[in-house]
């Protein structure tokens, strides 16, 4: 059974930390539409020549290793699966895989916790969504969610056919057709708010041939009308999996457009020196204590720096020791660590592609809940 992103308990897996600084957990990722036979054992012989001057942490890192392979070795690929997270330590006797509708790319991390970035770009990236597919009889209310549908129900409604009938005037007999396209609407809109509200959908795509799409938006409650984002033109007969490609379409149209929006917002707020929040120092702090509201990250920026396994507090650059309690250090992205940060305390957050803006800052930025 593929894994469902909105289920999925990042903030837990943000909250796991081997206090002792030690590369004691294993965090995998695997393309399951483009599979290098060779990239795990590149990945594992490369590991094990860098912990294998210590004999703890070989250790652990061997038998972690064996449970992967023993998982995959027992788990075939499933119909429609692109792509596999683990994450997993022997030491702490910690296993979690997740078999993902969606591809990721290759990675193998050896660190203190579990590396989750990956899994935050997804969960941004295939947002759920609510797909609507009708004419004027028939409908299919779908929930998508990790880029396949999990929720489906099909409404049809025995509408009186447009030719005249024996005996009933035209006029007649169009009013009472009108009446039960109304009332075959009223039911659509009903079901939607059921299966919507049950899965917390915020955005919805509305599809089909004719008016039907157009006059089902007058039948919807003001909460539903708000989320609408778009109205696709396809036939009613059209495919499953066409029609979620072209709603995932939309979808990311809308996150860049969100992004290009909460980019001016932040250049805003710094010209006014209001909400913005910028460098890493200030940074750190502020998604530390909870005070960011979203963050936005460069995609695929990284920051070499360090953290220090007794007081959690880390940095960029290179240090032997923490220069606040003087306890033990271990290298670290700097950028997962916020991104960790973020997930603890509940901010939101957004990967940002190619903004100059984003880049001059430093590859971080935020907008704080309010002023400090």
């Amino acid at each position: 059974m593929f894994a469902d992103l909105k289920e999925m308990d990042i903030k837990k897996l943000s909250e796991i930390y081997d206090f002792g600084s030690r590369e004691s957990f294993v965090s995998l990722y695997m393309n399951l539409e483009k599979t290098n036979e060779r990239f795990i054992e590149k990945r594992k012989k490369a590991c094990r020549s860098v912990l294998k001057g210590n004999s703890e942490l070989i250790g652990n890192f061997d038998k972690t290793m064996q449970n992967i392979e023993k998982y995959l070795g027992m788990n075939d690929r499933e119909h429609g699966q692109k792509g596999l997270a683990i994450f997993a330590s022997n030491e702490h006797e910690f296993f979690r895989a997740y078999k993902l509708g969606m591809p990721v790319e290759d990675l193998m991390v050896v660190d203190a916790s579990p590396y989750i970035r990956p899994l935050a770009k997804l969960m941004e990236d295939y947002e759920t969504f609510g797909l609507v597919v009708l004419d004027n009889h028939r409908a299919r209310v779908y929930v998508v969610s990790s880029g396949r549908i999990e929720d489906k129900d099909r409404i049809t409604e025995d509408i009186m056919k447009k030719h005249k009938k024996g005996g009933m005037s035209q006029a007649r007999f169009q009013r009472l057709r009108q009446g039960a396209i109304e009332h075959f609407l009223k039911e659509v809109s009903e079901e939607m708010v059921r299966l919507f509200s049950k899965d917390n959908v915020v955005k919805i795509i509305i599809a089909g041939p004719g008016n039907a799409k157009i006059m089902l938006k007058d039948f919807l409650p003001n909460e539903l009308k708000c989320e609408i984002l778009d109205s696709i033109d396809v036939d009613f007969d059209t495919a499953d999996g066409y029609l979620v490609s072209q709603g995932e379409e939309v979808i990311l149209k809308d996150e860049k457009e969100i992004a290009f929006k909460n980019m001016a917002r932040l250049k805003d707020e710094i010209l006014k020196h209001g909400l913005a929040v910028y460098g890493l120092e200030e940074i750190i702090d502020a998604v530390k204590n909870g005070h960011m509201e979203l963050l936005l990250v460069s995609n695929g920026y990284r920051l070499r720096g360090w953290i220090c396994e007794k007081c959690q507090l880390f940095d960029s650059g290179i240090k032997d020791k923490c220069p606040n309690c003087s306890g033990k250090v271990a290298e670290v992205d700097v950028i997962e660590e916020i991104i960790e940060f973020a997930e603890r305390t509940g901010t939101k957050i957004e990967f940002v592609d190619d903004n100059p803006i984003l880049q001059d800052l430093g590859g971080v930025g935020g907008l704080l809940r309010f002023n400090s």
